[in-house]
């Protein structure tokens, strides 16, 4: 493959040809040299990249290298850090543990964080966490029906679950994620989480429509969702905003 410069490319997880575009395909500045404000020797040159192989578009920056291992430094002093604290996270939330079984409270807890009644006689969607008394136990684990659909709040999260863990694991190396990622990727998995009337789970995702799973008059909102699961998972400490 040619028309391009091989460089790691952050989503395929290894260096790919990638083509040189401009950072407003990115929606940047057109700018390329840069420098920090208030720490003025951290300048930089800024590229927009597109790999050939995913059409991934990223930023990349060329920069002394004694910043990287300034880098690796700081990330080895906050990777001492994070352990300590994830040591405490997991002693206050013991079903983080992949052996543990989602707990009813839990289940009961996200609905009524995340179900909204979107016709309400007022004219505006409302908050429905008396949908939460609806949950039953099924094959699927904790489930709530709504009209011929079934969310699946079990393995909701039980699957949010593994990619909290995944973060940790990630933040014990001294990698801060920032929560917008984080929140992306709690929101498609809950989105995963529907069955049909017959019992069998939708192949791929439900339709998504306003960060909403809509079932009728009612919903689950995803952002609603995700920022339940990173709150009653404590790792708030451990991501950046």
């Amino acid at each position: 493959m040619s028309g391009g410069t091989k460089v790691f490319c952050p989503k395929c997880k290894l260096f790919s040809v990638s083509k040189a575009v401009s950072p407003t395909n990115i929606g940047k500045p057109k700018a390329q040299r840069w420098y920090r404000t208030d720490f003025q020797d951290i300048a930089w040159f800024r590229r927009g990249r597109r790999c050939l192989s995913c059409g991934h578009k990223f930023l990349t920056a060329e920069v002394d290298e004694v910043f990287i291992d300034e880098l690796v430094e700081l990330r080895e002093r906050l990777a001492e850090k994070q352990k300590k604290l994830v040591k405490e996270i997991f002693k206050k939330v013991s079903w983080l543990e992949k052996e543990e079984k989602i707990p009813l409270d839990l289940a009961k807890d996200f609905i009524r964080s995340s179900a909204w009644w979107l016709t309400h006689s007022s004219g505006l969607p409302v908050r429905a966490p008396k949908h939460a008394d609806r949950i039953y136990k099924s094959h699927h684990g904790w489930v709530v029906d709504f009209g011929a659909n079934t969310f699946l709040v079990g393995t909701a999260i039980e699957r949010c679950r593994v990619v909290i863990n995944n973060y940790i694991a990630e933040s014990k190396k001294g990698r801060v994620p920032p929560r917008k990622e984080i929140v992306s990727e709690l929101i498609r998995q809950v989105s995963g989480a529907v069955s049909n009337a017959n019992g069998y789970e939708y192949s791929g995702y439900y339709p998504v429509d306003n960060e909403e799973l809509k079932f009728g008059a009612q919903s689950i909102d995803l952002t609603d969702a995700a920022n339940f699961m990173i709150e009653r998972s404590c790792i708030e400490r451990l991501i950046l905003d």
